[in-house]
């Protein structure tokens, strides 16, 4: 009895622990779970599906042991019961995959102690124990039956077929059309991170949606599969703005010239940006030339025109002379309705480098690009409703360029170094937003990207005692709609096949 109640008593703190980290930390124990990265709303489901079946399992293990009642006991060994059964079914589709084994051994030895302990507590209850091996027995084989009944639907070609199909429907279906409505200005994050990788951000890329068209700030890597699976109608492209020519911030012009071109674009795509914006564009042109070929081949120059294919520099130069205060702003596009400016901004030694700020029919953008704390941007983007704002938290920079020094690699600890002083940090972009009483302050090219919520709390630390008004982390899919003859801003999501 004391043995197993010891045992019983081990597992009840184990569930307790796993409970409670789940409520708290979900994203941190996703990984020991082997689970995959998760968005929010699958962060939301951990801790409050598996949180709440661990500590429930906790409770039920403490109280049957306090209170001597074995059917509590059995309650905690059922529930264990059908997770070994479910996890059972799991290894007959997939094998054995890491960790499984480890995870089978501690529930199964779980029941073990629970069943002999609730044995242990008294022959009074044996009508109980009764009904529970025979529950046992009945969950278990209607488990396998419905298993066996699965697998042998999901085995026939027509219904592989038909669930196929389904899965096409809602992929292809998916239609967010209705962004490009002309009642709002709305800005959505198609990349949030940095160079440094990241789990679940592309790099750089914001676009912003006015009058029936979808501007791209930045194309970094992995931002057009995002564009791509949002449903935006990509031949409604009204050109890309570029701040500056890091690669993060380039890297996926390619790509985004392709998928618009093959989804219909009717002319060749503008590129605007500071001067050597020909040369980026002309890089791109001539890498992918052979590639249009290919396609207008196969496809027919009907439906992949050459014509409308290629990318077409536009050189946005500043008003006036060049200055150290680097205050100067240039017009890129206005039809009287949505004004484009480009804003100089200093991330040297990088030039140029280019915020922009979108005025639409009474609301407001501005996206910094990258740049250093620049309190002449803060003129430039007076009364802006939105301020995307790129952030550096230099804390955590420095821990890794410590952990990289202390590793012995040099390179990587020399760039963690030099990254630090041309960028701004969160604090300091409040500052900037404050002056500029911008309504909300967004950031994104977040480095390095916070994918957890200790990361996150760390790099979120600091911003709420500089900030004087609303602000947010950006997510890749982050929208915020700013509805015309209003003064609203509205935080969401761009709607995803489900």
């Amino acid at each position: 009895m004391r043995v197993t109640g010891f045992f019983v008593i081990v597992f009840a703190l184990l569930f307790a622990v796993l409970g409670f980290g789940l409520w708290a930390a979900p994203e941190e124990l996703a990984g020991g779970l082997r689970v995959g990265a998760l968005a929010a709303e699958g962060v939301s489901t951990l801790r409050g599906d598996l949180g709440g079946l661990f500590v429930a399992l906790a409770a039920l293990c403490f109280a049957g042991v306090w209170t001597r009642r074995g059917v509590l006991l059995q309650a905690a060994a059922l529930i264990l019961v059908t997770i070994v059964v479910g996890r059972l079914m799991g290894v007959v589709d997939d094998g054995l995959p890491g960790g499984v084994p480890r995870a089978l051994v501690i529930e199964v030895a779980a029941i073990v102690a629970l069943v002999l302990h609730a044995r242990g507590l008294g022959q009074s209850e044996a009508p109980e124990r009764a009904g529970l091996t025979r529950t046992i027995l009945l969950v278990v084989g209607l488990g396998v039956a419905a298993k066996l009944g699965l697998s042998a639907a999901l085995a026939n070609p027509t219904v592989q077929q038909k669930i196929f199909e389904r899965a096409v429907a809602q992929r292809m279906g998916v239609d967010n059309s209705a962004l490009l409505a002309d009642d709002a200005l709305r800005v959505a994050v198609c990349g949030a991170s940095a160079p440094l990788p990241s789990k679940t951000r592309a790099k750089a890329c914001v676009a912003v949606i006015a009058g029936g068209k979808f501007y791209i700030v930045d194309v970094g890597p992995e931002s057009v599969e995002n564009l791509m699976q949002w449903g935006i109608p990509l031949d409604r492209i009204g050109g890309v703005l570029i701040t500056h020519f890091h690669s993060d911030h380039i890297g996926d012009l390619g790509e985004l010239n392709l998928q618009t071109w093959a989804q219909g674009r009717p002319a060749p795509l503008n590129i605007y940006g500071g001067p050597g914006v020909d040369q980026v564009v002309d890089g791109f042109n001539q890498a992918y030339r052979i590639d249009q070929g290919y396609r207008t081949v196969h496809h027919t120059a009907k439906i992949m025109p050459p014509e409308t294919w290629p990318l077409v520099a536009r050189t946005v130069e500043m008003a006036g002379p060049a200055t150290p205060a680097k205050a100067r702003t240039g017009l890129v596009f206005d039809d009287g309705k949505l004004k484009i400016t480009a804003i100089e901004v200093d991330h040297g030694p990088i030039e140029p480098a280019y915020a922009y700020r979108f005025d639409y029919k009474g609301r407001s953008v501005v996206i910094t690009g990258d740049m250093k704390n620049h309190p002449p941007f803060a003129r430039a983007a007076m009364g802006a409703d939105v301020m995307v704002s790129e952030a550096i938290a230099r804390p955590m920079i420095e821990t890794m360029e410590a952990g990289a020094k202390g590793l012995g690699r040099g390179r990587v600890e020399r760039i963690m170094h030099d990254i630090q002083d041309y960028h701004v940090s969160p604090q300091e972009a409040a500052g900037l937003a404050n002056q500029a009483k911008v309504k909300l302050l967004v950031f994104y090219h977040l480095l390095p990207a916070p994918d957890g919520m200790i990361a996150r709390r760390t790099f979120e630390s600091g911003i709420e005692a500089a900030r004087d008004g609303d602000w947010t982390l950006a997510d890749d899919g982050s929208l915020y709609t700013l509805p015309l003859g209003s003064k609203e801003v509205r935080i969401g999501r761009v709607p995803r096949a489900p």
